[in-house]
């Protein structure tokens, strides 16, 4: 198969050079960077601004080039007592090229004032799911942690304390969902156009797409075949990683280094979600069960354990369909965190369009549980958190021997044009 040849970067000669796709490395350099703090005791609706651990220190705005200054957590005021405006870094038909206002809580630019403040549409998103969602959180620093534009994300709590600390009304979202109630009322009980630059019916469509084959499942777990599966379970997520929405407008790099960052969350809520109809096993891409045996023999049995109870045995009882899924993966693909990213905003545009898709998804399709959407996110942090140690030693990715770097595989899968 021909490839389109693009002078992108020194990495494209190396894949030129390559001898084969179905070989990768098990030394593999990762970003995971999924923010998702522990939930606290505390309701947003009843929390007041922290006002002592946000009045000290200095804060500067995203740190670059186009920070703004140097702020007060507790004030607006900046150098010379006025934000200074930086260089548009957006083209003139962007629709935020016009604006002149930072984001006062992390001092992106703003699209505009959002429940009374200046904000950026990161933010304004993040401060409207707290409160509708009643969300609770809690720092695991000394509740003082620094909100700007690349750590945003960190730590919620104290992100969510600066929301309050900078204006922003709680009352301005409940009166905003008010006004929407009768609307929301009205709506079709369709799932195909929940929000239409975020497409739920194409996220579904990629879920599908590569949907576990059966017809001839492999049983036994010997080497040669958790060799097959192994690689298969890659070349599956670039597969479905360039049928979501919008993914493959991104630059090549940050394609790359998005699916780099969150591949083992992402594998393993997808074999964790076939496997809900197994008992005490975990079905790979090939149709191969993995029993605990295979994984104590490894000396993985920890990590197996909390696969099956934090992951499968969650999605199992709450009954997790695959809308939902693609969405929580999608949510992992795009981390506007990762680092070297050209494009941060726009995958932090990409995440809230997600997040809103998911939203009204279980809104209409699950009007009775008003607490699934946060029930949903929930399962990021056990991802996260087992995600990093399977980085380690993952069983069936540490038995792969070291011959190609993961770069080099994405890179060449994500330049092959694709199949429809």
């Amino acid at each position: 198969m021909l490839k389109k040849e693009k002078p992108m970067m020194s990495v494209t000669a190396i894949i030129q050079s390559a001898a084969a796709h179905h070989s990768w490395g098990r030394g593999l350099s990762l970003e995971n960077n999924l923010s998702l703090n522990s939930v606290g005791p505390q309701s947003p609706l009843e929390m007041k601004p922290d006002t002592a651990s946000l009045t000290v220190g200095n804060f500067s705005p995203g740190g670059g080039p186009n920070s703004p200054g140097s702020y007060s957590i507790g004030g607006h005021s900046g150098v010379g007592g006025k934000m200074q405006s930086a260089t548009s870094p957006y083209p003139p038909n962007h629709p935020l090229s016009g604006s002149k206002h930072l984001c006062a809580i992390c001092g992106d630019r703003a699209s505009g004032k959002h429940y009374g403040v200046y904000s950026c549409e990161g933010c304004k998103g993040f401060f409207k799911r707290t409160v509708r969602k009643d969300l609770s959180y809690a720092c695991r620093e000394e509740k003082s942690c620094l909100i700007d534009k690349r750590q945003r994300n960190r730590c919620q709590y104290c992100r969510y304390q600066k929301c309050l600390q900078m204006g922003m009304k709680r009352e301005a979202v409940q009166e905003e969902r008010q006004r929407t109630k009768e609307r929301d009322q009205n709506e079709v009980e369709s799932t195909s156009s929940f929000h239409t630059d975020m497409p739920i019916e194409r996220i579904l469509e990629a879920e599908k797409l590569v949907e576990c084959k059966t017809e001839n499942p492999v049983t036994e777990d010997d080497l040669t075949n958790i060799y097959e599966a192994a690689d298969k379970q890659l070349f599956q997520l670039v597969d479905w990683a360039k049928h979501i929405p919008h993914f493959t407008a991104l630059p090549l790099e940050d394609q790359v280094l998005l699916l780099r960052a969150g591949w083992n969350e992402l594998l393993i809520a997808a074999f964790s979600h076939r496997s809900v109809e197994i008992k005490d096993g975990i079905v790979l891409a090939t149709g191969l069960v993995i029993h605990r045996g295979s994984a104590t023999a490894a000396g993985v049995a920890t990590i197996f354990d909390r696969v099956l109870t934090e992951i499968v045995a969650k999605m199992r009882e709450m009954k997790m369909d695959k809308t939902e899924l693609g969405c929580l993966r999608s949510i992992i693909l795009f981390n506007p965190d990762v680092r070297d990213l050209k494009s941060t905003q726009e995958v932090e545009l990409l995440r809230e369009k997600v997040y809103t898709a998911l939203e009204d998804y279980t809104r209409i399709t699950h009007p009775e549980e008003s607490g699934r959407f946060a029930k949903l996110l929930l399962r990021l942090p056990s991802l996260r958190s087992i995600g990093l140690k399977c980085s380690e030693h993952l069983f069936f990715y540490r038995l792969i021997s070291d011959q190609a770097p993961i770069d080099n595989f994405l890179m060449d899968m994500l330049e092959t044009p694709t199949d429809q």
